[in-house]
């Protein structure tokens, strides 16, 4: 499901909240695989070459690739939810989360741009306040 299908169903402010704790979920699974990793290698310090010191050397490597995984994870959900967040506010009246989406898209589009249809890391959404009807695009 895409970013304006699951605003358009929970509201922003839900999304927004859920994007936060989503990306917090993976800032400290990043945490406690940095956490397995040192005492695992902590562990391994006394190295035999045995079946452990093997099974620990394998848990090194997938807390490890966790990790990146859920830092890169962490850093993409809450810069996306940072940059819509920023938007979120009606610039004529200055309501917050109280608008809806009338359109959506992944290139580019306007004067502004070049070339036109350069992607986007996330969509963009053109909105309409429900308190005073001003338009506007986010993110911009």
């Amino acid at each position: 499901m895409d970013i304006a299908s699951r605003i358009r169903r929970m509201g922003f402010r839900k999304w927004y909240e859920r994007q936060l704790i989503d990306s917090h979920l993976s800032f400290t699974t990043c945490f406690l695989s940095g956490i397995v990793v040192a005492s695992c290698l902590e562990e391994l310090g006394r190295l035999r070459l045995d079946l452990k010191s093997a099974a620990l050397v394998a848990l090194v490597v997938g807390a490890i690739a966790l990790g990146l995984y859920s830092w890169r994870r962490y850093h993409a959900v809450l810069e996306r939810a940072e940059a819509y967040g920023a938007h979120s506010s009606c610039p004529a009246c200055r309501t917050y989360a109280r608008f809806e989406i009338l359109a959506s898209g992944h290139a580019a589009v306007g004067p502004f741009f070049d070339p036109p249809d350069t992607p986007l890391p996330y969509p963009w959404l053109r909105v309409r306040c429900r308190q005073c009807g001003a338009v506007w695009r986010m993110p911009d």
